[in-house]
């Protein structure tokens, strides 16, 4: 396994996503702080105490063999729009340890898009690729693409590789937008297709808790695609990131909305596609306004609570002889998603509303 470092989207999601875990399923309605985080990570007084004191807390949950798992909270004396301008800002994501590189999809994403993607020779040269082996995934319709169109005995096999790459890319990002989750691909890498629209329905149906706060990002969360809930910003992106083996490129998309249960904040962020590790991956940060915050309160700072729960799923921990790998990935995902709530409550602190 690699040695997983750092990484932070936009301050909210975790990019180095098999660090990027899961919450329980919560009851329909939960409205502090405290009960939200007792209901779906856990919470002693005692880890409630800390988050009280500004500090940030991370735990991991028990989840199957397939997924790790991580939430975490912190106290952070400032306001939500700073949160979500700090979770939308690409250049947040530049300055990150794990980030190699990052750009943003238009509207209608085509090949130009990810020109500033540099792609691996590992990623490249799929020669030897075939449905049930192949280093990356990919669907069997896409890999039959790359022997067809890259002429593997030419000198230009590494640029004629990256054209099609930038375009199967442009088109996953482009059918994901259009139709949602049922666009994603079925991967072939390994001997067992596996279908990433079941995973990522997977991992929306243990996300209940959310409908407290907001019923139409619930409803928007089960097929994602072309109509987010109204009055929702949202952000699709690549990034290239660091892990530790080898580079893994990711398109991930972001949807941030104020609550229908006022005064909260939800930003999810869903990955598109990930060439290694991740079958699929699902981060939800919920922000809520902390006591005190009322109009013409001056006695107290004006807070809030960042709370984060997120999964991921992958094959690539599963099987007795990857235990040991698997303990080493949930401690480093605790450990990272806590300096990712601190480096966040840092960084908006330092600034002044």
């Amino acid at each position: 396994m690699p040695s997983l470092r750092r990484s932070s989207l936009g301050g909210v999601a975790l990019t180095a996503a098999l660090w990027l875990c899961a919450s329980a399923v919560a009851p329909a309605r939960v409205t502090t702080p405290r009960d939200l985080l007792r209901t779906v990570a856990q919470f002693t007084d005692a880890e409630w105490a800390m988050v009280e004191r500004g500090e940030a807390v991370a735990k991991i949950l028990d989840t199957d063999t397939r997924e790790v798992a991580v939430a975490g909270a912190v106290r952070i004396q400032g306001t939500r729009d700073q949160l979500v301008s700090r979770s939308r800002d690409l250049d947040v994501l530049k300055r990150s340890t794990a980030v190699l590189d990052v750009g943003r999809f238009s509207p209608s994403p085509t090949a130009v898009d990810l020109q500033g993607v540099t792609f691996e020779d590992h990623n490249l040269d799929l020669r030897n690729c075939r449905p049930g082996n192949c280093q990356v995934r990919l669907s069997a319709e896409d890999i039959a693409r790359f022997h067809k169109e890259v002429n593997w005995g030419g000198a230009a096999w590494r640029e004629e590789s990256a054209r099609v790459w930038r375009d199967v890319l442009a088109r996953y990002a482009a059918g994901y937008l259009r139709y949602g989750r049922k666009a994603l691909p079925d991967y072939v890498n390994k001997r067992e297709a596996l279908s990433v629209a079941s995973e990522v329905s997977l991992l929306t149906s243990t996300y209940g808790f959310v409908s407290a706060y907001s019923p139409e990002l619930t409803a928007y969360l089960r097929d994602f695609g072309a109509n987010p809930p109204a009055g929702a910003q949202q952000l699709l992106y690549w990034t290239r990131e660091d892990f530790g083996i080898r580079p893994i490129v990711r398109i991930s998309h972001q949807v941030v909305l104020q609550g229908s249960a006022a005064p909260s904040t939800l930003i999810a962020t869903n990955q598109v596609y990930a060439d290694h590790y991740m079958d699929a991956a699902l981060t939800v940060t919920v922000a809520l306004e902390g006591p005190g915050n009322a109009p013409g309160n001056a006695a107290r700072a004006h807070s809030f609570y960042m709370i984060s729960v997120s999964r991921a799923r992958t094959r690539s921990l599963s099987g007795l002889l990857r235990r040991i790998a698997r303990s080493t990935v949930q401690s480093r995902s605790r450990e990272t998603m806590r300096k990712l709530l601190e480096s966040t409550k840092v960084a908006i602190e330092s600034q002044r509303p």
